[in-house]
């Protein structure tokens, strides 16, 4: 099975530890996806000039994905500063760097009739994209959109297969993410997931509502957890597993993430 993650990548720069970690969401997938058996997983981005974009790729190479994919431009690469609190991220400030207002050329993206799965980020760029792929191959389109529930880029979702979104903001607003994944599903005919952290998972079809339980666990950092079930998730249905087994497997990754600090890789 190959996926391919297209959009974000940065430096989580743990300022009080003084240490840094590679990261963002479809660089997180890419990776995650890359230890699955069986799957092979590519990235496609774009990282600046800067010492930190030379440290994106070492830490991508030291992971065994191919690092060919990935644009360097002149400037800096995205830096998020990252404070813990408590085990759960606190995010202080976000340097866009390259990524700002970035369009990925048509020619940097790799023919989608080689993969089986494309997935994207509400964060990153590449999304322009989707059109185009979906006419052109039969590969499964895959969006997070994070705590964006209502943002106009959700405006993709039908052409998707795969909406993830994130319901912590919600459940601290008191909302309903049962609700609200209802409501998500009509904007598309895919399916529709929500993690919610330590509340587990909701995964909506538009017949079957199912829920997830997270794994309890002696949590150490969160950052990443999401990205880690999404990937497996998505690489379990991908293979033919249940629903079911395919929340689980999620849960499970999610738990393993949760044991560590930073999402993968990192300096010593």
């Amino acid at each position: 099975m190959r996926l391919l993650a297209v959009g974000d990548n940065c430096v989580d720069h743990y300022a009080e530890l003084r240490r840094r970690f590679p990261g963002g969401n479809a660089l997180n997938v890419a990776v995650y996806a890359s230890r699955v058996p069986r799957v092979q997983a590519d990235y496609v981005g774009v990282v600046g000039t800067d010492p930190n974009g030379r440290f994106i790729l070492d830490q991508m190479g030291a992971q065994g994905l191919d690092v060919g994919k990935v644009l360097r431009w002149e400037g800096e690469t995205a830096v998020t500063t990252i404070l813990i609190r408590s085990g759960e991220r606190v995010f202080a400030n976000y340097i866009e760097g390259v990524q700002k207002d970035a369009a990925l050329p048509p020619e940097a993206m790799p023919d989608p009739r080689g993969y089986d799965l494309i997935h994207f980020s509400v964060w990153g760029l590449g999304r322009e994209h989707i059109p185009r792929i979906r006419k052109t191959s039969r590969a499964l389109l895959s969006c997070d959109f994070s705590n964006q529930l209502d943002d106009p880029r959700t405006g993709i979702m039908p052409s998707l297969d795969f909406s993830f979104f994130s319901g912590r903001h919600l459940l601290e607003a008191g909302g309903d993410p049962e609700a609200k994944i209802m409501e998500l599903k009509g904007r598309t005919p895919g399916l529709v997931a929500m993690t919610m952290g330590e509340r587990g998972s909701l995964v909506y079809d538009g017949e079957d509502m199912y829920r997830g339980a997270a794994i309890p666990v002696e949590v150490v950092d969160t950052l990443g957890a999401g990205d880690s079930w999404i990937a497996t998730f998505l690489c379990s249905r991908l293979r033919g597993d249940s629903m079911e087994d395919s929340i689980v497997m999620g849960h499970r990754a999610a738990a393993e993430t949760c044991r560590r600090l930073g999402a993968w890789g990192g300096e010593p």
